[in-house]
């Protein structure tokens, strides 16, 4: 045992027994303490109050505190007996055993009662609830999670044998990371980290709903337009997002706005309109089409750019999907599908084009030789919406008028007449407008405007739905249109109250 005494003299400045540290050493010499020796003490104190928990034990080496354990295998009460090691609160409050709260004057408190009959609780009740309310609404971070120890014998340090790593990874877990290395590769199902940034447009609001909203294929540049009769262009910032152009367009109700795959333009249709304009964003200059020469379609109100910036994909009637050279705007090939075409989508290299309409299937076009070179059925469909191809051509997703999404492998594309569907995604109750894939292919947006926050984002290839989020007080009101920006770190929605609702995605990160 140890025998310790600290150094003290009296009022009469007279040293007693005190003075003196004693050890059971073999000689059994006493050992006056020295400054050095409370230095060593006192930093060793601050280390654990700053560190917390465990503390150098060369340093209690030093200063000679043995732990004594009469059997080598007992775990210190800092471990529980699973090997896990546990920690004290920081702060406890004396006050919260005898206190007592009433839970039924607040709204905020009564949805911690068990039962309307209960009134009060007391301090600790109360703390025990919020924790579990807590845990119960938002997902346990990996740092709080307790940690196995690497050892359970020898308490009193590392052996002579154990490598400087293990003494480094000791002290990280107690004083806690620099860099942060939690952050996983890839994202993760069951929760979305997300983040409500300024609108773009809200210095700007206009007193329409917006009919398109997109990002640029190369820039943080953002595109909004709708029937105000106006394209704006705004810097994605992540805090001001400042509004960088407004063009004007007399008599021309915006429904269509994409950029080209180059972003060196805009391409805009309009409501009833047989003319669509192309704005140049070098020159800043605006360029009207008259229309497509041959074609007796009225108006125009929807199109896609392939991605490899050679074709405009013009929907027509009676089942025609127009095809026009990107760069010259004039006209190319006609194909025809049966019944009517709701939407077409790409895959990434641009070579194949995929048409849905209302007779549910799924048609595969190859571009160069514009011809259909495979046909597919989406299961269960009664009229299709929209379809759209993942940039990875991992993945099709096909919304119908019912409200279902299906989800198919990419190599349905040149095999199975009758593919079964990797998932069906029954979130949405009305027709669904919009499947929109991020640049990752991790995460699929469907959504409808026919319904009040009808959005839900799936992760894939999980193809389970976010749970988090969208919540009951996201602001998203009806929505119209919804994209990914090229990194996939922000996201984009327009609403029926020309809001364009920005959020950034934080698993994403600047490259």
């Amino acid at each position: 045992m140890i025998r310790r005494r600290v150094k003290k003299k009296n009022q009469g400045d007279k040293p007693t027994d005190e003075g003196f540290l004693y050890d059971s050493t073999p000689s059994g010499v006493g050992v006056q303490a020295t400054r050095e020796d409370k230095d060593r003490v006192t930093t060793q104190a601050l280390e654990e109050l700053v560190f917390g928990g465990q503390v150098s034990f060369k340093r209690a080496r030093d200063t000679r505190e043995i732990v004594e354990s009469d059997n080598d295998d007992e775990i210190p009460s800092k471990y529980d007996m699973t090997g896990l090691q546990t920690t004290q609160s920081a702060w406890v409050d004396e006050d919260d055993e005898t206190i007592s709260v009433d839970i039924s004057a607040k709204p905020r408190l009564k949805k911690l009662r068990h039962s309307e009959e209960e009134k009060s609780v007391g301090g600790l009740t109360l703390q025990s609830r919020l924790r579990a309310q807590f845990e119960k609404l938002s997902r346990q971070p990996d740092w709080a999670k307790p940690q196995p120890s690497k050892k359970k014998k020898n308490y009193l340090g590392p052996s002579s044998d154990s490598s400087s790593e293990e003494e480094e990874d000791d002290l990280l877990r107690r004083a806690g990371q620099v860099v942060d290395t939690s952050r996983q590769q890839h994202l993760s199902e069951g929760f979305l980290d997300i983040k409500k940034l300024k609108d773009p447009n809200q210095s700007c609001r206009p007193n329409a709903a917006i009919q398109s909203l997109e990002f640029h294929p190369s820039a943080h540049v953002m595109l909004t337009a709708g029937y105000h009769k106006t394209l704006d262009l705004f810097q994605i910032d992540g805090h001001s997002n400042p509004k960088l152009h407004g063009i004007y367009i007399d008599h021309f109700p915006i429904t269509m706005a994409h950029f080209t795959a180059d972003g060196s333009e805009v391409i805009m249709t309009g409501h009833h309109k047989k003319a669509f304009h192309v704005f140049n964003i070098p020159s800043g200059k605006t360029t009207k089409i008259p229309g497509i020469r041959g074609r007796s379609e009225r108006f125009y109100t929807n199109f896609k750019v392939s991605p490899d910036n050679n074709f405009l994909a013009f929907l027509g009637t009676d089942g025609y999907i127009i095809l026009l050279s990107s760069k010259t705007k004039q006209w190319i090939a006609d194909l025809k599908m049966n019944g009517t075409v709701s939407d077409v989508g790409f895959t990434s290299d641009g070579k194949h084009m995929l048409s849905f309409g209302s007779d549910g299937e799924v048609y595969v076009w190859d571009l160069a030789s514009r011809k259909c070179v495979h046909k597919f059925v989406d299961e269960g469909c009664v009229s299709g919406t929209t379809i759209a191809v993942s940039p990875n051509s991992d993945y099709i997703a096909c919304g119908c008028s019912s409200g279902v999404v299906n989800i198919y492998d990419g190599s349905c594309l040149h095999t199975s007449q009758y593919p079964t569907p990797l998932k069906s995604l029954m979130h949405l109750t009305t027709s669904v407008d919009q499947t929109q894939f991020n640049p990752t292919s991790e995460i699929l947006a469907i959504s409808s405007k026919r319904k009040k926050s009808s959005l839900r984002l799936v992760h894939l290839p999980s193809m389970t739905v976010f749970p988090n989020w969208p919540t009951s007080r996201s602001p998203l009101s009806f929505t119209n249109v919804i994209d990914f920006s090229a990194d996939s770190r922000y996201l984009g929605v327009g609403n029926d109250k020309g809001r364009a609702l920005l959020y950034r995605l934080k698993h994403y990160r600047t490259s």
